[in-house]
Formats: C-alpha cells, structure tokens, sequence
C-alpha cells in the first residue's frame, strides 16, 4: 500500500475512489465496473473515409492476418481489433499514411452523437490530438467549416500534422483558451465539441499507480473550475438552434452533472438538455443526486457509458440553444 492525498490506497485502485465509484453507478453495476479497469481492451480502429473505404481496409486488414469486426451495425467506420492483433496493426502504413485512427469507441460515438452535417460550421473546442476533429471532418465530408482550438503550442502542431495527414480541408487551427472563444465568437457555431480536460478516472488501469499518480479531490475541484470556464464559452459560441456536445472521460458528477446543471442554470429556458439514443447497451442515465448534490430530473438526459472490454467509460451531455446570447 502507498499514501496518496493522505488516504490509504490499496495497488489495485484507490479505496477513496472506489467508495465513490460504487454511489455513481450503482451496486449492481459496480462490479463489472471495478473488473473493466483489469480487462485487457479491444482496439477501435477508425477508418478514415476522406482517403478509403470501409471495405477495402476490412480486406487489408483481414489480408494482413488481423481478425476485426463492425464495433456496431450504426457506425460502420468503427472496427473492432482484439488486442493481441494491436502490434501488427501500428505496424501497418495505414496510420501513417491517415487510413485509419486508432481511437477509443467513446470517442466514435461522441462525434457520432455531435452529429456534425456538410455545410456547417462545426468548433472543436479542445481538440488535440485530433482524433475527434478528423472524424467531424469526415462525417462533414469536409463540406463547411471546422474551427479547431487548441491553447498549447507543442499539441497544436501535432493536431495540425494530424489534421493534414487525414486529409481534413475545412479545418482552421486556433492556439487560444478555449475559455476565451465565446466571448470573441459568440452565437456563430452550428454545433459545438467540448471532449473536456479532466481528471481521466477512466484510464485508470488496476495495479498501476502510476495511472492514479494525479488523481485526488482537490484534482477533481480544479478540473471543474476550468470545466465551467469551458463549458459557458463553448454555449456562447453557439448560434441559436445550435447544439453542444459536452463531455469527459471522467466517472465523477463534479465534472459532469455538477458543470451541466450549473450551465442550465445560468441559461435558464434558453439551454436545453436533449435526449441521446446510444448504439450500445451499456450505459446509465445521468445522476439526479450524488452525495449532498441535488440536481433536475432532466439530468438522466445526459448519459454515462460504462466501461466493459470494448469501451471506456465516458459521460455524455448533448445541450441545446434556443436564443442568442449576448
């Protein structure tokens, strides 16, 4: 055992972490939940359809001697890889040559639920590395706009790099704070990406400390700080009957319930939580209580993906705007 925060931890996951885990999502789920962190997890592969198709990298893939399947019939750009396949498969040129981004399944359906169209202009609103941003291009079929924002130098060249060798046209790359956007753009997105910093609770992996190393309360209070900086500017720069997907890789409702209802709030009327239809089955609706924390019925709207061996956890908010903002 080592200390962290002044808590006892046991090597496999933090006991604080765990108690907490068990009131989010149930003591029926808790327990798949907890083996999910031990699971070794299939790869998702992305296929690029700016430079290929679906098939011909099915046929490459399965030449190369790589099993992989449809992770679900309504998104057929995602593959699934077992992990055993993972090396020979970042071995192959497709990587390189921007075929196929290897890219969590949340991820997919995040960008899946946004929902980006041809012609719009789109805003992705913490971008790097890029994984996100080259699937709104794609499904746009670089069509419209893309506005990418990143505020560190090092990761916007690397997104940039990445953006290019995808194949994505319509983007424009910002180095700014995203918590800056809204008020120098306001009203003027069609939808909105907000893939919120965070505290990563999902990729915590069991006996691994080092995946915990920064994790503690006071991380969690800070990320949400920046998360209600984020979150306000992202809903600013949307225009009216505009659409904004926010979310995190993050278990906790200070990240997540805490920061959509606060945004609610704020904008009474005017921000609007929408339902989300999911092509898998394992997920929760959001929380409507944590703790001492009460929030609106309309909070099971947002959606919390459970992780199993194809999926990390993810939570998922998709919110609304019915009139401008000043």
């Amino acid at each position: 055992s080592f200390k962290m925060s002044g808590m006892p931890c046991s090597d496999s996951l933090p006991a604080e972490f765990l108690l907490r885990l068990e009131k989010i999502v149930g003591p029926p789920n808790l327990a798949g939940v907890v083996g999910s962190f031990a699971e070794v997890k299939t790869t998702t592969v992305r296929v690029n359809t700016l430079k290929t198709t679906v098939s011909r990298v099915l046929e490459q893939l399965t030449a190369a001697g790589i099993t992989c399947q449809a992770a679900t019939d309504s998104i057929p750009e995602a593959l699934l890889v077992p992990w055993a396949d993972r090396d020979r498969l970042t071995r192959l040129p497709h990587v390189e040559n921007g075929h196929i981004f290897i890219q969590g399944l949340a991820s997919v359906l995040a960008t899946r639920v946004l929902d980006p169209q041809p012609g719009e202009w789109v805003l992705d609103l913490a971008a790097a590395p890029g994984g996100k941003a080259t699937h709104i291009a794609q499904q746009m079929q670089n069509q419209g706009k893309l506005s990418v924002v990143e505020p560190i130098r090092k990761r916007m060249f690397v997104l940039a790099d990445i953006l290019k060798r995808y194949g994505v046209t319509i983007a424009k790359t910002y180095l700014i704070d995203g918590r800056k956007v809204g008020g120098k753009t306001p009203n003027r997105f069609d939808r909105v990406l907000l893939d919120a910093p965070c505290s990563g609770e999902a990729m915590f992996r069991t006996g691994q400390p080092e995946t915990w190393r920064y994790w503690s309360l006071r991380k969690i209070a800070e990320q949400s700080r920046k998360q209600l900086g984020l979150i306000k500017s992202a809903f600013l720069s949307l225009k009216p009957g505009g659409v904004l997907l926010y979310g995190t890789c993050s278990f906790a409702p200070e990240e997540n319930e805490s920061i959509v209802s606060r945004l609610l709030e704020q904008f009474p009327g005017n921000a609007e939580l929408k339902p989300i239809e999911l092509p898998i089955e394992n997920w929760q609706p959001g929380l409507t209580e944590f703790e001492s924390e009460r929030w609106p019925a309309v909070m099971s709207e947002c959606r919390r993906l459970l992780p199993d061996r194809n999926v990390y956890e993810f939570f998922l908010a998709k919110i609304l705007k019915n009139e401008p903002t000043r």
